[in-house]
């Protein structure tokens, strides 16, 4: 179907062309122009048929001069006057034995253009694996290519456009094809993912918590003794400068580290601390007490006269230390020994950071992150210790939090991203970044996710990020960014052979973090039977009001604008407004009374099924 002409600034990349202005076209839709080219290996130029995609769009009046008040000329020549519709085409190729190459030879001006057809478009993309959605502009599905996962990917967009609606619609596609999934989740937004995984059937699925009073499966445990005494520290919240008290936690850490290798049992946070209140004791209480654990004092002589002289010079950096312990201790997350990584890994992991501090979820994703990249090393390079044989995909929701610019704060958590971003497709270990703050996320990392999924953003500083981030996204794309609709991006990268406009397809899994919506939230408290009673008689009802309607019926109940009125079974007419907070009873007056609660309770199953 031809729709218009090549007029102007044609190049082997892009061109300009008039469109039928009275024919709907819409942006990103996919065009095709005859133009010749000399494909490679050939002599002679050729006739191909090169396919584009509409990048922008505008509408002109035809050669109205610019110094005319535009209100007046319209005005005299509404009917008459000419309207011209530009397109500007970025051309994506042109297929030559099976493959899709870029002209050398631009376009001829005057050459009609054509909407491509649909067989043409589906060519352009192949076939991949995850089938996230569909082209925005036509209704064919778009599958991304599995192995393009190997050099990252980073989904980025403002918020409520859609960016987890995306990741877990790539989770689903991924565990369809049995990949392990780790998603380090600092909001407990995917642990309803975890909860509606059996919809996929057969995919096994468990949530780590690090909070007691979070949802979990596995409580996620460090041992203090496979910790270095500084990151204790750092953990416990000790200010870098508190040197005296940082001292006695590595002393008190010696210690027990001493204790267990001698034989005695592991101690966790709170036998560090005993170990401390120990040395305030005295230093002959102090080996006492490393005797019952087993630990010949000879050995440890200087660790424990060191304590022991600390505690007498300065008790109140002892003091500290302890305490700083017993709140490590009260978050559970630290303890005696490490939860193993085969306990923690299923084909999705949801690790529920919430209910903890910045500081304990940047320790913890550091430590995990570690730990699996570690895992997946010994596996490739046959060491020793513990092994993950399958590859895993690690889903990073705001990474800004764990992978922020050096010149911006340090975490822990850097260090593994980093690495994984740089080594991890080379030991099978690869990187979803989430963030709707790219420009808050570390260039570096950024660099390394080759693939992005880019949905509306607005901030200049994003969009400035995403541009240096990525080589693919021509400024038309990031032009067109702000006006995106939820659930539509724009894909680029190794997962997708050029780069494409889609709009996801529904997801199976279930996820939290979307906003609330206030008008039902407010409502469900008009539905509650207390709260309006309470609003309209300035107390909460009596239990002798709700026992006595239990024996009541309503034989007729109707709205009369914003009054319900109601007969009950013994006589009583009732009316009641919840909107003006007032009631009344033909039996009983306006006080609140049986009749007015049981009519009341009628309104609110009516509310409810509405």
């Amino acid at each position: 179907m031809k729709i218009g002409y090549v007029i102007a600034g044609s190049t082997p990349t892009e061109f300009l062309a008039t469109l039928d202005p009275e024919r709907p076209i819409r942006l990103y839709e996919y065009v095709a122009v005859d133009s010749v080219e000399i494909p490679p290996d050939v002599e002679e130029a050729v006739q191909v048929r090169l396919v584009g995609q509409i990048v922008k769009m505008i509408r002109d009046p035809y050669q109205l001069k610019r110094d005319i008040p535009l209100y007046n000329v319209v005005e005299g020549v509404s009917h008459d006057l000419l309207e011209v519709q530009i397109a500007k085409v970025k051309i994506l190729g042109y297929f030559w034995n099976g493959e899709i190459h870029m002209p050398k030879l631009p376009p001829r001006i005057g050459a009609p253009v054509y909407l491509a057809r649909d067989d043409e478009v589906a060519e352009l993309y192949g076939s991949g694996e995850l089938c996230v959605g569909r082209l925005s502009a036509r209704p064919l599905d778009i599958c991304l290519d599995v192995e393009g996962l190997k050099r990252h990917v980073a989904v980025i967009a403002a918020t409520g456009s859609g960016k987890t609606w995306f990741s877990v619609v790539l989770i689903e596609e991924l565990l369809k094809r049995g990949a392990s999934v780790v998603v380090l989740d600092p909001h407990g937004e995917y642990v309803a993912a975890r909860d509606t995984a059996q919809r996929l059937g057969g995919v096994g699925a468990l949530t780590v918590k690090v909070s007691g009073h979070h949802a979990g499966d596995v409580m996620y445990r460090i041992g203090v003794l496979d910790m270095d005494p500084d990151d204790l520290a750092d953990a416990a919240g000790v200010p870098p400068k508190a040197t005296k008290i940082r001292y006695s936690i590595y002393l008190a850490h010696a210690l027990a580290k001493a204790a267990y290798e001698a034989g005695a049992r592991r101690m966790g946070p709170r036998g560090l601390t005993a170990i401390l209140s120990a040395a305030l004791r005295g230093d002959q209480n102090l080996r006492r007490s490393l005797k019952q654990w087993g630990v010949d004092g000879e050995k440890i002589d200087e660790k424990v006269n060191e304590l022991a002289e600390l505690a007498k010079k300065d008790q109140h950096s002892i003091f500290s230390a302890a305490a700083y312990l017993r709140r490590l201790a009260r978050l559970g997350v630290f303890a005696a020994k490490t939860t193993p990584l085969g306990k923690i890994m299923a084909d999705l992991t949801v690790v529920n950071l919430a209910g903890v501090g910045d500081e304990i979820q940047d320790y913890v994703a550091w430590h995990m992150l570690t730990r699996i990249f570690r895992a997946r090393v010994r596996h490739v390079r046959g060491l020793p210790g513990v092994k993950l044989e399958k590859p895993v995909v690690v889903v990073v929701e705001e990474a800004h939090r764990f992978a922020p610019p050096k010149s911006a704060r340090r975490t822990r958590s850097y260090e593994a991203v980093s690495r994984i971003a740089a080594e991890g497709r080379k030991f099978g270990v690869y990187l979803v970044v989430v963030t709707q703050r790219p420009s808050r996320v570390d260039p570096d990392v950024m660099s390394q996710m080759q693939s992005q999924v880019i949905m509306r953003i607005v901030n200049p500083k994003d969009q400035e990020a995403v541009r240096d981030s990525s080589e693919q996204l021509a400024q038309d794309y990031l032009d067109n960014l702000p006006g995106l609709d939820r659930g539509e991006a724009v894909v680029l990268g190794p997962i997708v052979k050029l780069p494409a406009v889609i709009r996801l397809r529904d997801r199976l899994l279930d996820y939290g973090g979307a906003d609330i919506s206030l008008v039902e939230a407010w409502r469900r408290q008009d539905v509650d039977v207390a709260t309006i009673w309470t609003r309209i008689f300035r107390s909460p009802p009596p239990p002798s009001a709700a026992l006595a309607a239990s024996r009541i019926s309503v034989k007729s109940a109707e709205q009369d604008g914003g009054v319900w009125k109601a007969v009950t079974s013994d006589g009583a007419h009732v009316e009641l407004s919840i909107e003006s907070g007032y009631a009344k009873c033909s039996l009983c007056g306006s006080s609140g009374c049986a009749h007015v609660y049981r009519v009341l309770s009628e309104v609110v199953k009516v509310r409810r099924a509405a």
